[in-house]
């Protein structure tokens, strides 16, 4: 299966399940990039929603130069939505799933599109860290099931997570990296199937020891989130951790390191502070209040304000450059991006 032909007579036929945040994102993404997709969900009301997020991103992607409008105009031909899941993938080369994070729910999804899609069709998860192996058994064709994991914006934020369950076909792996790296992402390969994958690891490890620091008094919520943006966070966007210590040099990390591991929060359950907020209602940006307070007004501009950002980061940034020099196999290999399974 070529995930990524265009000619019109091979044109891969792709199906993003879910009209939420993630699925319209996805689906704008491999439209306006010239894909042929249908989007669906059982709510025709979200499908309606979708597109009106669609419309006003296409609008703020043109006014920051990122896209043409003859490009929105050709990306919206290009998308058609339905409520019929047995219509939407009857014909389907490639099916993304954006449903909500509930591991059974997505698991009978599985097996409902295992029974309706065609043969060779491959089925991917946009899950944020669920097991894929689990979804692969849930179905007759677990080699052609795959992690394909967006971050939010889907649409702007370049990480894509191709992830292998325990039976992926290596094919299948290879032609999701290179259909990320066509639509402009920076994709790659989470070669064992862990929960949370590898950013979302990264990320809840910060977010613990965040959440340590403000309730012991450390530190209040702005300026810890100061603390990001102007520090790691700032720098982050261009040097990883890991190349970050390379240039801080891995001397004075490991005596750091020394010192501070043993002082760094290790809770291995949701502390307190999390858990009476939620008890509290004070879910964040859906409830209008979490460590911030939320009007429908701030919250519109705020938004606007971060996908600005992100518009202008993603102008200034390389996110498709290849790996360091000194770790390619040879002095072509940073003329594209290279993806290698592990060794037998």
């Amino acid at each position: 299966m070529n995930l990524t032909g265009q000619e019109p007579r091979t044109q891969t036929r792709f199906v993003v399940l879910g009209a939420g945040t993630m699925g319209a994102g996805i689906a704008q993404c491999l439209a306006d990039h010239g894909r042929w997709v249908t989007m669906c969900d059982t709510d025709a009301e979200a499908l309606v929603r979708a597109r009106e997020r669609i419309a006003t991103s296409r609008q703020t992607l043109e006014t920051a130069g990122l896209q043409t409008a003859e490009q929105s105009r050709e990306g919206d031909q290009r998308l058609s939505t339905t409520t019929s899941l047995a219509d939407a993938v009857a014909a389907a080369d490639l099916v993304i799933e954006a449903i909500p994070e509930n591991l059974e729910l997505k698991c009978r999804v599985f097996a409902e599109l295992d029974r309706l899609a065609p043969a060779h069709a491959a089925l991917v998860s946009n899950t944020s860290g669920l097991s894929i192996t689990r979804l692969g058994q849930s179905t007759n064709r677990p080699g052609q099931v795959a992690g394909f994991h967006w971050w939010n914006p889907a649409e702007l934020v370049p990480l894509v997570e191709v992830v292998s369950g325990e039976s992926t076909d290596p094919q299948l792996v290879e032609q999701l990296l290179e259909l990320a790296t066509e639509l402009g992402k920076q994709p790659i390969h989470v070669r064992r199937d862990v929960p949370g994958f590898v950013g979302n690891r990264l990320q809840f490890a910060v977010f613990r020891e965040a959440l340590h620091l403000v309730a012991e008094g450390v530190v209040t919520p702005e300026d810890l989130d100061r603390a990001m943006t102007g520090g790691p966070g700032f720098r982050w966007s261009f040097l990883g951790p890991l190349q970050a210590a390379d240039f801080g040099g891995l001397d004075v990390f490991h005596s750091i390191a020394s010192y501070l591991w043993q002082d760094l929060g290790d809770a291995d359950s949701p502390p307190p502070l999390l858990d009476s907020m939620l008890q509290a209602g004070t879910l964040g940006t859906k409830s209008g209040k979490g460590f911030y307070d939320y009007t429908p007004e701030s919250l519109n501009n705020l938004t606007e304000r971060r996908d600005r950002f992100l518009q202008g980061l993603k102008q200034l940034v390389d996110f498709t450059r290849s790996a360091p020099a000194s770790t390619a196999d040879d002095d072509t290999a940073t003329a594209k991006p290279q993806h290698r399974q592990p060794a037998a």
